[in-house]
């Protein structure tokens, strides 16, 4: 296996250092290098928790391979385990290290666990049950008393108070203090939804709770106070009161989790919510955000929302949704077939919010990802990079669910599914170099194997299950930065772009940037933040060229067709991808579904941009992604100095842009 070190891009190495780097005890960011020793002392510790012993020498030998490809950037864990592992978080709250889950809402402990998984940065799949939770037994009046905490003061109490009072009329009130806890968070959705007694008023206290600003010592990124959960559960209340004496909808589900999805601080959770096809609520979900702007239902945009076919449906069926997602802006909803991921997995219930795994009713998993274009000319190189992270992945099923806040189901399901995402990115790359080659199937059914291979050797080794479904394709917006390299299974708008990304405007590496030449500009609509715009190039990717410009002229159908390949050959869960496409593609696009429904499970759709075009072009007031000429490419990147990361303190949070809507960024 080859590990030659390398250079990074400065898009990389800050992107890492914005959303991976821990801030340490002086303030100064970790290093690369710390930040991959945190993850590895994690993955020792798993093991020898798993194995009730010491590592012997080849163990240990095998967390140095490990370790090397992700200083390398050839392979990564998650995100997730990137900001948390080998912290006590990681170690007390072990639902922290999870990317994905899902499970059906339907109990006031359902409400609790999905509260609980958001405050832990796991992103939540639910599907929205009716039958069991109901508003309040009258309608009451709210009172709201907010936290006058300052930065520095004591932390509150961390736990919750309830009771009840009663007035000289003889008026009936519960107050609720809520406490400085993720725990308190968490389980004051329940007490709220609980509280059934026919009060005439409800006082929710947030005196306890810290100042906005503080960094929380676990979890390591900043307190938003009690700025957005009083707000939160404010509506969440409206909604109690509106169905007060009645079972709470679909909708109404729906409302409460996307409120809930809004408390979080800049390191959000994404969320996806699933309605059965033929339920008597789905046209209301379909059009759930049409219009949002207009009728206050701004929060709506916290997930994607999917219909959920156990069928094929027929082409006059999927005529009416794409009619709908063209109504609504061209993305939502989306469409998941059951049939075809029930076949892959029989405990299938529903995904994650970018849909590359097929979970079960309150179930998880954790990713890890093989960047395929870094192993052109070394393809052994890459079945031993996989089968090494397989192994890692299979490690992290190892955890101890039952942390006093979820239900226990969600342990015994981990136990018996042991789900592992072993992830790839690069993949264009990787097809490119091998276009022409008739064994392209032969290969990635190899790198199949060996993922299987890994996790269940690891599992074979410590006498544990093996692992239901090893491998999976995901997004990879922000990994596939910090790697250099092509997003997961999408292709480059184009050779050559300008690639815009969020950052705290307090952040202190803005000055550092300025200096060095880097273009930073106000982001539209959102007054903290700002553009910080990096030149990107894929000289090692294959483009058309039109108007001067080395561009993406892909049809939706040759991406469906790529998708098709990777989820015959190497994917056991899904192959998340977002098809750009035009409305003129619409009747080959349900053609291709109707042909191929027993290989799609689901992907995302999004109006195409014509790359050609600048943002000024197409009206729009910047573009995430621009692609521009060589010699413009040129121009900017020769004009930039190189920029020093060292010394720079940390007073802000670190943004997950790949998140920071609520919702996942394939939408």
């Amino acid at each position: 296996m080859t590990t030659n070190h390398q250079e990074f891009s400065t898009r990389a190495e800050v992107v890492t250092r914005r959303t991976y780097n821990r801030p340490k005890d002086d303030g100064s960011f970790e290093t690369w290098t710390e930040t991959v020793d945190r993850v590895i002392s994690h993955q020792q510790w798993l093991w020898e928790r798993a194995k009730g012993a010491q590592l012997d020498a080849l163990q240990t030998e095998e967390l140095g391979k490990l370790r090397e490809l992700m200083l390398t950037r050839k392979a990564t864990v998650s995100g997730r385990t990137l900001w948390l592992g080998g912290t006590e978080v990681a170690k007390t709250r072990e639902a922290s290290q999870f990317n994905c889950s899902f499970g059906r809402v339907e109990t006031v402990h359902d409400i609790v666990d999905a509260m609980w998984l958001l405050l832990q940065g796991c992103g939540v799949g639910f599907e929205p049950v009716v039958g069991t939770l109901n508003g309040f037994a009258k309608p009451i009046t709210l009172t709201t008393v907010r936290s006058t905490k300052k930065l520095g003061d004591p932390k509150g109490c961390p736990n919750n108070q309830a009771w009840f009072t009663t007035d000289a009329d003889g008026l009936k009130e519960w107050h609720l203090k809520i406490g400085d806890s993720a725990e308190a968070w968490a389980k004051a959705l329940g007490k709220i939804f609980a509280m059934k007694d026919a009060v005439n008023g409800i006082t929710i206290d947030y005196t306890e709770i810290r100042a906005a600003g503080e960094r929380l010592k676990g979890y390591g990124w900043i307190s938003s106070g009690d700025d957005t959960i009083h707000l939160a559960l404010a509506r969440i209340c409206e909604i109690l009161n509106v169905k007060a004496g009645a079972l709470l909808t679909r909708m109404d589900i729906l409302d409460v989790l996307n409120h809930m999805g809004t408390t979080l601080s800049s390191r959000r959770s994404a969320e996806i919510a699933l309605v059965p096809v033929n339920d008597s609520e789905v046209d209301d979900f379909i059009s759930a955000k049409k219009d949002f702007w207009l009728y206050n239902n701004e929060h709506r945009q916290q997930s994607n929302n999917s219909v959920v076919f156990e069928k094929k449906p027929t082409e006059w069926e999927l005529s009416y949704i794409f009619d709908k997602m063209v109504q609504a802006g061209g993305s939502e909803p989306g469409f998941i077939n059951a049939e075809a991921a029930k076949r892959r997995a029989p405990h299938f219930k529903g995904v994650n919010p970018c849909a590359e795994i097929l979970l079960g009713n309150k179930s998880f998993c954790n990713l890890v990802e093989v960047d395929w274009g870094k192993f052109l000319q070394d393809f052994g190189g890459l079945q031993e990079a996989i089968e090494i992270v397989a192994r890692a992945n299979y490690r992290q099923t190892c955890v101890n669910l039952d942390d006093g806040v979820l239900q226990r189901s969600w342990h015994e399901l981990n136990e018996f599914l042991r789900l592992c995402g072993v992830g790839a990115t690069g993949i264009v790359k990787f097809l490119d170099h091998h276009t022409g080659q008739n064994n392209i199937e032969t290969m990635l059914q190899s790198l199949r194997s060996a993922a299987k291979n890994g996790a269940n050797s690891m599992a074979d080794e410590l006498g544990l299950p093996r692992a239901k479904l090893v491998t999976t394709v995901k997004p990879s917006g922000t990994l596939s930065k910090i790697m250099d390299t092509t997003e997961g299974v999408h292709k480059p708008l184009g050779k050559y772009l300008f690639n815009n990304v969020t950052f705290s405007k307090h952040d202190e590496i803005i000055p550092t940037m300025k200096a060095a030449g880097y273009k930073i500009i106000e982001k539209p609509f959102e007054p903290d933040s700002v553009l910080i715009t990096f030149p990107v190039a894929y000289e090692d990717v294959k483009f058309d060229i039109v108007d001067g410009k080395e561009v993406n002229i892909e049809t939706a159908v040759l991406q469906l067709n790529r998708y098709k390949l990777m989820m015959d050959n190497y994917v056991d869960h899904n192959c998340s991808v977002t098809i750009s496409y035009d409305l003129s593609e619409v009747p080959a696009i349900r053609s291709w579904i109707l042909e191929n429904w027993d290989t799609y499970v689901g992907v995302s759709f999004i109006y195409r941009n014509d790359p050609t075009k600048t943002a000024l072009d197409l009206g729009y007031a910047y573009l995430p992604q621009e692609v521009v000429t060589e010699e413009v490419y040129r121009e900017y990147a020769n004009s930039l100095w190189p920029v020093d990361l060292t010394n720079l303190k940390s007073d802000d949070d670190l943004l997950d842009e790949a998140c920071s809507t609520g919702a996942c960024p394939i939408r």
